[in-house]
Protein backbone atom coordinates (compact mmCIF):
# COMPACT_ATOMS: atom_id res chain seq x y z
CA UNK A 1 0.00 0.00 0.00
CA UNK A 2 1.21 3.03 -1.07
CA UNK A 3 0.00 6.69 0.53
CA UNK A 4 0.36 9.74 -1.31
CA UNK A 5 -1.06 13.53 -0.20
CA UNK A 6 -0.85 16.28 -2.74
CA UNK A 7 -0.39 20.09 -1.75
CA UNK A 8 -0.89 23.30 -3.47
CA UNK A 9 1.26 26.12 -2.20
CA UNK A 10 -0.37 28.44 0.28
CA UNK A 11 -1.83 31.62 -0.95
CA UNK A 12 1.06 33.58 -2.33
CA UNK A 13 1.32 37.63 -3.51
CA UNK A 14 0.24 38.26 -6.86
CA UNK A 15 1.65 38.25 -9.81
CA UNK A 16 3.05 42.04 -11.48
CA UNK A 17 5.36 43.03 -8.37
CA UNK A 18 8.18 42.87 -10.02
CA UNK A 19 8.88 39.62 -8.83
CA UNK A 20 9.82 36.47 -11.34
CA UNK A 21 6.94 33.89 -10.53
CA UNK A 22 9.56 31.81 -9.09
CA UNK A 23 10.28 34.35 -6.41
CA UNK A 24 6.82 35.09 -5.42
CA UNK A 25 6.73 34.80 -1.56
CA UNK A 26 3.35 33.73 0.56
CA UNK A 27 0.43 36.39 1.15
CA UNK A 28 -0.27 36.82 5.43
CA UNK A 29 -3.63 34.59 4.43
CA UNK A 30 -0.69 32.03 2.64
CA UNK A 31 1.04 31.98 5.93
CA UNK A 32 -1.85 31.32 8.20
CA UNK A 33 -3.07 28.64 5.57
CA UNK A 34 0.54 26.98 6.12
CA UNK A 35 0.45 27.38 9.39
CA UNK A 36 -3.67 25.56 9.74
CA UNK A 37 -2.19 22.86 7.48
CA UNK A 38 0.48 21.84 10.23
CA UNK A 39 -1.97 22.17 12.84
CA UNK A 40 -4.06 19.46 10.98
CA UNK A 41 -1.09 17.49 10.41
CA UNK A 42 -0.85 17.14 14.23
CA UNK A 43 -4.52 16.79 15.16
CA UNK A 44 -4.45 14.22 12.42
CA UNK A 45 -0.94 12.54 13.29
CA UNK A 46 -0.17 12.76 9.79
CA UNK A 47 3.27 12.01 9.03
CA UNK A 48 5.35 11.27 5.82
CA UNK A 49 8.51 8.67 5.26
CA UNK A 50 9.33 11.46 2.16
CA UNK A 51 8.93 14.97 1.30
CA UNK A 52 8.91 16.29 -2.75
CA UNK A 53 8.66 20.16 -2.54
CA UNK A 54 9.03 22.82 -5.69
CA UNK A 55 11.76 25.10 -4.91
CA UNK A 56 9.39 28.21 -5.64
CA UNK A 57 9.69 30.45 -2.56
CA UNK A 58 6.26 30.22 -2.09
CA UNK A 59 6.08 25.78 -2.09
CA UNK A 60 8.92 26.36 0.21
CA UNK A 61 7.39 28.82 2.46
CA UNK A 62 4.04 26.42 2.87
CA UNK A 63 6.20 23.75 3.83
CA UNK A 64 8.16 25.43 6.81
CA UNK A 65 5.92 25.30 9.38
CA UNK A 66 5.09 21.71 8.43
CA UNK A 67 8.64 20.93 9.03
CA UNK A 68 8.47 19.72 13.20
CA UNK A 69 5.42 17.85 12.54
CA UNK A 70 6.01 15.96 9.27
CA UNK A 71 8.19 13.19 11.04
CA UNK A 72 10.99 13.28 8.52
CA UNK A 73 14.02 14.64 7.42
CA UNK A 74 14.22 13.39 3.82
CA UNK A 75 12.91 16.29 2.01
CA UNK A 76 13.36 16.94 -1.85
CA UNK A 77 13.65 20.29 -3.04
CA UNK A 78 13.73 20.75 -6.70
CA UNK A 79 13.42 22.89 -9.70
CA UNK A 80 12.32 19.95 -11.20
CA UNK A 81 8.98 19.99 -9.27
CA UNK A 82 8.25 23.59 -10.25
CA UNK A 83 5.17 24.82 -12.33
CA UNK A 84 4.93 20.80 -13.79
CA UNK A 85 2.43 19.10 -15.58
CA UNK A 86 0.19 16.24 -13.72
CA UNK A 87 2.13 14.03 -16.01
CA UNK A 88 5.36 14.77 -15.11
CA UNK A 89 4.10 14.81 -11.71
CA UNK A 90 3.30 11.12 -12.31
CA UNK A 91 6.52 10.57 -13.82
CA UNK A 92 8.68 11.85 -10.59
CA UNK A 93 6.51 9.67 -8.34
CA UNK A 94 6.78 6.56 -10.34
CA UNK A 95 10.21 6.84 -10.06
CA UNK A 96 10.41 7.11 -6.12
CA UNK A 97 12.09 3.59 -3.98
CA UNK A 98 10.09 1.26 -2.97
CA UNK A 99 11.11 1.88 0.47
CA UNK A 100 9.05 5.23 0.31
CA UNK A 101 5.37 4.02 1.32
CA UNK A 102 3.84 7.52 2.40
CA UNK A 103 4.82 11.12 0.38
CA UNK A 104 3.78 14.69 0.81
CA UNK A 105 4.12 16.47 -2.90
CA UNK A 106 3.85 20.21 -2.71
CA UNK A 107 3.68 22.10 -5.99
CA UNK A 108 1.63 24.16 -7.98
CA UNK A 109 -1.66 24.08 -9.89
CA UNK A 110 -3.29 23.50 -12.44
CA UNK A 111 -0.80 20.51 -12.38
CA UNK A 112 -1.57 19.42 -8.58
CA UNK A 113 -5.51 19.44 -9.67
CA UNK A 114 -5.36 18.06 -12.34
CA UNK A 115 -2.94 15.01 -10.51
CA UNK A 116 -5.89 15.14 -8.20
CA UNK A 117 -8.73 14.61 -11.00
CA UNK A 118 -7.23 11.97 -12.34
CA UNK A 119 -5.44 9.84 -9.14
CA UNK A 120 -9.47 9.80 -8.04
CA UNK A 121 -11.19 6.49 -8.49
CA UNK A 122 -14.49 8.95 -7.13
CA UNK A 123 -14.28 12.63 -7.12
CA UNK A 124 -16.41 14.37 -4.17
CA UNK A 125 -17.55 17.54 -4.63
CA UNK A 126 -15.06 19.32 -3.24
CA UNK A 127 -12.93 18.44 -5.59
CA UNK A 128 -15.15 19.22 -8.26
CA UNK A 129 -15.39 23.00 -6.71
CA UNK A 130 -11.51 23.39 -6.94
CA UNK A 131 -8.25 22.90 -5.84
CA UNK A 132 -7.80 26.39 -3.95
CA UNK A 133 -4.31 27.34 -2.40
CA UNK A 134 -3.50 25.32 0.63
CA UNK A 135 -5.49 22.58 -0.36
CA UNK A 136 -4.21 18.90 0.87
CA UNK A 137 -5.70 15.94 -0.99
CA UNK A 138 -4.25 12.06 0.74
CA UNK A 139 -5.21 9.51 -1.61
CA UNK A 140 -3.99 5.73 -0.87
CA UNK A 141 -2.64 2.97 -3.69
CA UNK A 142 -3.00 -0.50 -3.63
CA UNK A 143 0.46 -1.00 -4.90
CA UNK A 144 3.74 -2.28 -3.42
CA UNK A 145 5.99 -0.44 -6.63
CA UNK A 146 5.98 3.47 -7.21
CA UNK A 147 6.23 2.26 -11.14
CA UNK A 148 2.98 1.17 -11.15
CA UNK A 149 1.68 4.11 -10.03
CA UNK A 150 -1.19 5.38 -12.39
CA UNK A 151 -4.35 7.13 -13.52
CA UNK A 152 -7.40 5.92 -12.07
CA UNK A 153 -6.16 4.22 -9.14
CA UNK A 154 -6.44 6.40 -6.42
CA UNK A 155 -9.34 6.24 -3.21
CA UNK A 156 -8.90 9.96 -1.43
CA UNK A 157 -8.95 9.54 1.73
CA UNK A 158 -8.26 12.82 3.48
CA UNK A 159 -8.87 16.04 1.98
CA UNK A 160 -8.26 19.14 3.97
CA UNK A 161 -8.74 22.76 2.87
CA UNK A 162 -7.21 25.92 5.47
CA UNK A 163 -9.99 28.14 6.63
CA UNK A 164 -10.94 30.92 4.57
CA UNK A 165 -11.10 34.65 5.50
CA UNK A 166 -14.78 36.15 6.14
Amino acid sequence: MKTLYLLCHAHTTPSGLGLADFDRPLDKRGQQESQALAQYLTKQKITFDFVMCSAALRAQETLEPLRPVIGTTAIEISESYYNISEDVILSHLQELPDTINKVLYIGHNPGIAFSILRFSTKIPQLVMEGITPGTLTGFTFDLQQWEDLNWGQGDIIDIFQPPQES
